[in-house]
């Protein structure tokens, strides 16, 4: 099994608010990222694969009764935080109750407009087929997320502290990377309040 991650407690420093809240196509920015994850999921097996959710505010505040049935029925968990936290908490609250069966966990940004279902399907096709140490989605020479880590990993991702993030164990292990091509626009994300403007003055103009 696969633990599918979706990181939504950070403390979005640079964008002045709750980036996650505001609007994204029919939706919030982190409703249409959990959409297309649940999209993702619905490629695979029902049994493989699972959503877990680290977020600041009740998933009803993100997306319709709809989708919170759809995430339900997917085994979806919503671990609620009461303050912003660090990226090593949130890491270490997303690995809580791992089942026995779960063999690799991946870490997505709640705000990852650009990800895609198809290319989400893609990675997770990877992870089961190669069960590698990484699974690292590449534009060309450049990393991004989501990345898979084995779950015999999980003691170094618990031992993160601060800000640290999942990229302090993955570049301990360069030679273990498994990388897999996608296309640059899958790692578009919010983080300032002109990368917002841009992205809606993109989507608006096509």
């Amino acid at each position: 099994m696969v633990r599918f991650v979706v990181m939504a407690a950070g403390q979005a420093t640079r964008m002045g608010q709750d980036k996650l809240m505001l609007p994204w196509r029919r939706t919030t920015v982190l409703g249409s990222v959990l959409e297309t994850v649940i999209e993702a999921l619905g490629f695979q097996d029902e049994s493989s694969t699972e959503i877990y959710v680290v977020a600041r505010r009740p998933i009803q505040d993100f997306v319709s009764e709809n989708i919170i049935s759809k995430f339900k029925n997917n085994g979806g968990v919503w671990s609620q935080v009461s303050n912003p936290q660090p990226l090593a908490d949130t890491i270490r609250l997303s690995l809580q109750d791992l089942k026995g069966s779960t063999r690799a966990i991946g870490f997505l940004p709640g705000d990852q407009v650009g990800v895609t279902a198809q290319g989400l399907a893609g990675c997770l096709w990877q992870v089961q087929q190669t069960l590698s140490d990484f699974l690292v989605p590449m534009a060309g020479d450049q990393p991004g997320s989501p990345v898979f880590f084995h779950r015999k990993y999980v003691p170094e991702l618990l031992a993160l502290q601060g800000e640290q993030g999942g990229k302090e164990v993955l570049n301990r292990y360069p030679e273990r990377w498994k990388k897999y091509t996608v296309e640059a626009s899958l790692f578009q994300d919010v983080d300032t309040p002109e990368e917002y403007q841009a992205l809606l003055e993109t989507r608006e103009g096509t």
